[in-house]
């Protein structure tokens, strides 16, 4: 009975236990916190080697996680001693490192993926996101929303006049113009801005669009408005697929289609030459037919593009054609529209002028340009009997990208040599 005893008098025998048990207790946690800081001490090296180590344990990614767009690099800078001196060196050396780091495309695209998944936030401020992932180029909302001032009535019939005066030149030289008017993804889905995009736009009032047709519709100059069209039309189309995808900056590429294949029958109808004619269906597909999702592209994140997709199925019925000469100038909404024309052979020599790209042989040859004059117009202009300006609604007052002007100061080009 010792030590259930203390000064003759018998204590709870549970007051002895839990005495004891302290004991216990209090080596149990001595043994507990030295496990800890033994773990601690193996953790802390372990996890800084492991992020010294990353680059080099993840640079077999860097295929795989390829950034799309363009990324701008530079080669391993000069050392020189005025340079080590200054401080450029060093700066020149750390932006290498930046650019060159093994490892470096997954662990953005992780970051990317993290802010546009779980933060709804979108890495590139030139484009903005709706609550259910709807993107949006802020130059197009700028456009239409008019942050930036339409084309005035001035402007517009100026423009007009323009291009009357190539319409004559052209028909003097056996070739026949035509003005081709493509649509902005906001005229479509407005409601679905994110609010701070709409929270600062000036009182509508007549845009780009109104202005311009108001122009046309005065004068003799044939044009097809595909906004009319769509409007008119698009209850016709597979229900199944948006006019714009809510990864994409362009019209979706069936919607492209069935647009340039009612275009080629006004082309037909308008310029007496006989084209074939095609039918359009459309086919559930896993991966995006490019442009449908050119916006997501943008962000470089880990995910796959989340709308149901869809491809164009041709059809041509009636194979016949004149084939004559075609050459069209414009912007990238002509990728979707006319090149179905061009790729199902309606013309004979075609030339598809899209931004600073010259597409030849029905797409099989491709030059980069940056000027007019080096583009040797005269020869691209042999032979054709079909002009098309291609004219987004957001991009009347650079219409052409100069070609209009080009034309109008160089008659000359249009002349056999």
């Amino acid at each position: 009975m010792v030590g259930l005893f203390r000064i003759g008098r018998v204590l709870p025998h549970g007051a002895v236990l839990a005495g004891g048990g302290s004991v216990f207790a209090g080596l149990f946690l001595k043994k507990e916190e030295k496990n800890v800081k033994s773990i601690r001490l193996f953790l802390l090296p372990a996890a800084a080697a492991a992020v010294m180590l990353s680059p080099l344990i993840l640079k077999g990614t860097d295929d795989k996680f390829r950034f799309s767009g363009v990324e701008n690099q530079t080669g391993f800078p000069e050392i020189t001693a005025q340079k080590l001196l200054d401080g450029q060196a060093q700066t020149e050396f750390e932006a290498y490192v930046q650019q060159h780091l093994p490892g470096k495309p997954f662990m953005v695209r992780l970051r990317n993926e993290i802010t546009f998944s779980l933060l709804d936030t979108v890495s590139n401020i030139n484009y903005s996101m709706s609550r259910d992932k709807n993107l949006f180029s802020w130059e197009n909302v700028s456009y239409y929303l008019q942050y930036f001032a339409p084309v005035s009535r001035e402007g517009a019939n100026e423009l007009v006049e323009k291009l009357e005066r190539l319409q004559v030149l052209l028909e003097d030289a056996g070739k026949q113009m035509y003005v081709f008017i493509t649509p902005c993804k906001i005229r479509y889905t407005e409601d679905q801005l994110p609010w701070v995009d709409k929270a600062m736009a000036p009182p509508r009032k007549e845009g780009n669009y109104e202005l311009l047709t108001e122009a046309l519709s005065g004068s003799g100059i044939r044009y097809f408005d595909s906004i009319r069209y769509l409007d008119e039309h698009k209850s016709e189309f597979d229900s199944r697929v948006p006019l714009f995808y809510r990864t994409g900056l362009h019209w979706s590429v069936y919607v492209g289609n069935m647009t340039g294949a009612a275009f080629g029958e006004f082309l037909e109808e308008e310029s007496g030459y006989n084209l074939p004619e095609m039918t359009i269906t459309a086919v559930p597909c896993e991966n995006p037919v490019y442009p449908d999702a050119d916006s997501f592209e943008v962000f470089n994140t880990i995910g796959k593009p989340y709308d149901q997709y869809y491809e164009p199925v041709i059809e041509i019925t009636d194979e016949e054609t004149d084939a004559p000469g075609f050459l069209c100038r414009g912007g990238s909404f002509m990728g979707q529209s006319l090149s179905c024309l061009i790729q199902n052979h309606y013309f004979g020599k075609n030339v598809s002028m899209e931004n600073r790209q010259i597409f030849t042989e029905e797409f099989g040859q491709v030059k980069e340009f940056s000027s007019y004059e080096e583009a040797n117009m005269r020869e691209y202009l042999r032979d054709i009997d079909l002009v098309v300006l291609e004219v987004n609604e957001t991009a009347v007052s650079d219409m052409s990208f100069g070609f209009i002007d080009y034309v109008l100061e160089h008659p000359e080009i249009l002349r056999e040599e």
